[in-house]
């Protein structure tokens, strides 16, 4: 790594890596994570060298968190943070000055419109008439029927994948499973030691945790490292992320699946593919997978061939069904 000093003489030929933990380090305490989180999310949709990115790869990864409905205050500083990433990238002339930082995507905070003030009121009013229609029996001294039906039990996590179920036609669960299949097929993970698999295909020894482990490979004729391990790849960000929600204890083969299940959910691809809509959840979540994008450089170039590695996958698991796109 370059020394601070010497950044800016001239064009530096450093590692994307290298380029982001520099500029990670020049950020708060506080958004540390979020930034590198943000600067890696955008360089695995990219999938190439952040020298060669434009602002039409900036323009669609906006999109992309459009389509997903990101939050706005997380679309916002996203965007912002790459945008500081690629100006410091600039100013130390590691990146080449080609993207128009002043054109930079980022969606400016309106004022609240009448129409949604007035929804808004709309909203109070109706919330204070419910309280009154609750509180109106105890006011006259009666007592609320008991036939209330119980909230909600919350939506357990997809996990018992390869759980007994009493359902002979389970059609949804084999399709989440074959789904799991075919990303463990693009990832090069499917053999028997995919759960142990890191990047550039070494493994790992134990379940107690994520590995955590920085591995380096040759991609698109420069070095590329990255901590991904498990399956499904995760990295150590996305893991934890997971691992604090619902308070898994390590890294087992069955959390990795319980992981990938619910990260699945999260972008809104789940249903998409318990009705079997293949590409739908592909384009949901080639960001996050790239290797969807691996058989031609788009999704719809890798869709023949992915949708050959799912039907072969499905096939396991329920003969004869089709799929519906």
């Amino acid at each position: 790594m370059y020394a601070p000093e010497n950044l800016g003489s001239h064009l530096q030929p450093m590692d994307d890596i290298q380029l982001i933990r520099l500029w990670v380090e020049r950020q708060s305490s506080r958004s540390k994570r979020f930034s590198w989180q943000a600067a890696n999310s955008f360089r695995m949709f990219v999938a190439k060298p952040l020298a060669e990115v434009t602002l039409t790869d900036v323009q669609t990864f906006a999109a992309a968190m459009r389509a997903r409905q990101a939050g706005s205050r997380f679309y916002k500083q996203t965007l912002l943070a790459l945008k500081s990433l690629f100006a410091f990238g600039q100013q130390t002339r590691i990146l080449p000055a080609t993207i128009p930082l002043q054109e930079w995507p980022v969606r400016q905070r309106s004022k609240p419109s009448k129409r949604l003030r007035f929804k808004v009121s709309w909203s109070l009013c109706i919330c204070l008439s419910f309280f009154l229609g609750r509180m109106t029996p105890k006011l006259w001294g009666q007592t609320i029927s008991p036939e209330i039906s119980e909230p909600p039990k919350r939506t357990p996590l997809v996990g018992a994948i390869n759980s007994p179920d009493g359902r002979e036609n389970n059609i949804e669960r084999d399709r989440v499973k074959a789904f799991l299949d075919t990303i463990a097929t693009a990832e090069g993970t499917a053999s028997p030691d995919g759960y142990r698999t890191q990047y550039t295909g070494t493994t790992f020894v134990s379940f107690s945790d994520h590995p955590r482990e920085m591995r380096c490979g040759q991609r698109y004729g420069k070095k590329l490292c990255s901590d991904a391990a498990g399956r499904y790849q995760f990295l150590s960000t996305t893991w934890d992320r997971f691992a604090k929600k619902f308070s898994l204890t390590d890294f087992s083969p069955q959390n990795q699946d319980l992981v990938a299940v619910e990260l699945i959910r999260e972008k809104g691809a789940l249903e998409d593919i318990e009705a079997g809509r293949l590409e739908s959840a592909v384009r949901k979540l080639a960001y996050i997978w790239p290797s969807f994008r691996r058989f031609g450089g788009s999704v719809e170039s890798s869709m023949p061939k992915l949708e050959q590695m799912y039907l072969q996958n499905l096939g396991i698991y329920r003969p004869g069904l089709v799929v519906s796109n």
